[in-house]
């Protein structure tokens, strides 16, 4: 299975979450080895579609055991875990001797958008500053070129960033040829705008991404950590700045103090170029979910079953959004706020 697709958790026919089940079991089997550790009064998570995650205490310590449904998204997890130790902002490793179980600390919250109702503006966009400080300091860790090379060729498809990003638009470039919801000219203009700013996407350091970057959590201002680090890949800081683009255009008022604790995570200001940079980044993340998550080119009756086909004015929207919150200009000045 590549990286790319996610994996459809399944229920049984009578309601049952059989995966949660077989999960429960398997903790239970551990608590039972493991006697400081216990379920006893810990109210249990809601369940994702793939993995199944658990929570429990160690002695008094809250702690969390995933149960991934497939043995390469544990690995790419604890591989994230262990890069980002130091920084601070994962959750601590407590045990990892298992094909697809492992024990981390709790990650105490809500996530960024739970926060506005629940903590009030102020204490929100402090949440937004430091969120955008944490994802900053991620790009600041150095990925060797051993374990560089070692984490693409044993989990991608696509190893290395320019191949990976080039089947993306690649793939851009047929469903715009062949599917008539994606033939207009504003995806011609997108796939231009994309093929101008890759070489610049490119040329930046190498560093381990998170790309699902929303799944942190903040509480009275303050991040708290990320969590769900299954989906890292190698990349760079555009791409790791454009990932987090969906969740801060989502939050009006939120760039303005994201961006301040991104320059000061990353240690620099972010330049019209990578803004730009960034833009493109988030485009084609878009074409990877537009892609059905690389299986699609516009062939109609192809793509991973599971992936409903994309909805065309959403992602165009999302896309405008994206440019107007950047502040990304066109050619000639027009920015993209004024199409």
């Amino acid at each position: 299975m590549s990286a790319d697709q996610p994996h459809t958790g399944q229920q049984e026919e009578s309601g049952v979450d059989g995966a949660l089940l077989e999960a429960l079991a398997r903790v239970d089997a551990f608590i039972a080895e493991h006697s400081e550790y216990s379920r006893l009064g810990v109210e249990q998570p809601g369940q994702g579609s793939t993995n199944r995650v658990v929570f429990a205490r160690r002695g008094d310590t809250p702690v969390v055991f995933k149960v991934f449904c497939e043995a390469q998204r544990k690995e790419r997890e604890a591989f994230a875990l262990r890069h980002w130790r130091q920084t601070g902002l994962v959750p601590w490793l407590l045990w990892d001797a298992d094909p697809t179980i492992v024990v981390m600390s709790h990650v105490p919250g809500m996530y960024l958008a739970q926060a506005r109702e629940s903590d009030g503006e102020a204490a929100w966009r402090e949440a937004c500053r430091d969120a955008g400080r944490a994802i900053g300091s991620l790009t600041r860790v150095p990925l060797t070129a051993g374990d560089r090379a070692a984490f693409e060729s044993r989990f991608y498809e696509y190893p290395g960033l320019a191949p990976y990003l080039g089947r993306i638009l690649e793939l851009a470039r047929t469903i715009h040829a062949r599917d008539p919801d994606f033939r207009d000219g504003f995806w011609g203009e997108n796939i231009e705008f994309i093929e101008a700013e890759l070489d610049g996407i490119l040329a930046q350091p190498r560093v381990l991404y998170h790309q699902d970057v929303a799944n942190l959590h903040v509480l009275n201002g303050r991040f708290q950590g990320f969590f769900d680090l299954e989906m890292c890949r190698v990349g760079c800081a555009a791409m790791q700045l454009g990932s987090a683009l969906g969740m801060i255009q989502e939050q009006a008022g939120g760039w303005a103090p994201f961006r301040e604790g991104w320059e000061d995570g990353a240690a620099g200001p972010l330049t019209s170029g990578g803004l730009r940079a960034a833009a493109a980044a988030s485009h084609l993340l878009t074409w990877r979910v537009i892609s059905r998550y690389l299986s699609y080119d516009g062939t109609p009756g192809t793509g991973f079953s599971w992936a409903s086909p994309a909805d065309p004015a959403r992602w165009q929207r999302f896309i405008g959004a994206v440019e107007a919150m950047l502040a990304i200009e066109r050619p000639g000045g027009t920015a993209a706020q004024d199409r």
